[in-house]
C-alpha cells in the first residue's frame, strides 16, 4: 500500500524562534486532507519541507516504506507553490507537452472544457484565475500519487473555485491530496480529513465542528 508518512518535523527561522515542533503526516491514496491554519502557524513551510526544497532542522521521511530526503526527486510527489512555477514564455500547449508524460492524459487536458480556448495564448496572458486551473490540471495529471496544494482556491472567482473542487475531486481515488488555503469553506467542502496546524504541530480533528475551538468563530457551522 502506497503511504507518505512524515514526523518529527522540525523548523526555525533563527535561533530559539521555532515554527514547527514535531509535525506529523500520514497521507494515503483515495483521501483529500484539508490543512487548515492561522496566518504564519508554518503550513507553507511544511509542504516545501514534505516536497524537500526546504530543509528542516529534523525530519523523517519515509515514501512508500522507504525513508527519502527530497521527495520530489521520486517523482511520486508533486507540489504547488503559492507562485507560479511555468515559465511565462510557453504557450499553454507546450506546457501541457512539456509537463504530463502520457499521452492519453495530454489529450484529455487539451480537450478540457477551460483549456481548449487557451492553448495557443502565452502562460503570460492568460488570467491568474485560467493560470492556477492549468496549473492543477498538470500536477493532477502528472504520475504522482501524492499531491500538496498550497492556496489552491485564493484569488479565484467562485465559478472557477468550483471547477478545481469538482477537478480535484475527479482525482481522489487514485491520488492523495493535501490542501491548505485561507478560503476553509472550499477546503472543508471536498476533505476527507481535516489537520489544525498549531502551536508547531498538526492536530488530526474528528469533525469540522472542532475547528470552532481552534481557528474559526463560535457558531459558524450552525444550520
Amino acid at each position: 500500500m502506497k503511504e507518505f508518512y512524515a514526523d518529527s518535523i522540525a523548523f526555525e527561522y533563527s535561533y530559539n524562534q521555532k515554527l514547527i515542533t514535531g509535525a506529523v503526516i500520514i497521507m494515503h491514496p483515495g483521501t483529500i486532507y484539508g490543512l487548515l491554519g492561522r496566518n504564519g502557524c508554518g503550513k507553507s513551510t511544511l509542504m516545501k519541507i514534505l516536497f524537500g526544497t526546504l530543509k528542516p532542522l529534523e525530519a523523517f521521511i519515509r515514501l512508500n516504506g522507504k525513508r527519502v530526503k527530497t521527495a520530489y526527486l521520486t517523482k511520486d510527489v508533486c507540489y504547488l507553490p503559492q507562485d507560479s512555477f511555468l515559465p511565462t514564455w510557453f504557450t499553454v500547449e507546450k506546457a501541457i507537452d512539456m509537463m504530463i508524460e502520457d499521452r492519453q492524459s495530454i489529450k484529455q487536458v487539451k480537450e478540457n472544457a477551460v483549456i481548449q480556448m487557451l492553448l495557443d495564448e502565452r502562460v503570460s496572458n492568460i488570467s491568474g484565475g485560467e493560470l492556477r486551473y492549468l496549473e492543477i490540471l498538470l500536477l493532477l495529471n502528472r504520475k504522482a500519487t501524492f499531491l500538496l496544494l498550497d492556496e489552491p482556491f485564493t484569488g479565484l472567482s467562485p465559478l472557477l473555485k468550483e471547477n478545481i473542487q469538482q477537478l480535484i475531486l475527479s482525482f481522489r481515488e487514485t491520488k492523495s491530496i493535501l490542501i491548505s488555503d485561507h478560503d476553509y469553506h472550499n477546503v472543508l467542502a471536498i476533505s476527507d480529513q481535516i489537520m489544525l496546524m498549531e502551536d508547531g504541530a498538526c492536530r488530526k480533528l474528528a469533525k469540522r465542528e472542532d475547528l470552532e475551538m481552534f481557528y474559526v468563530p463560535e457558531g459558524t457551522f450552525e444550520p
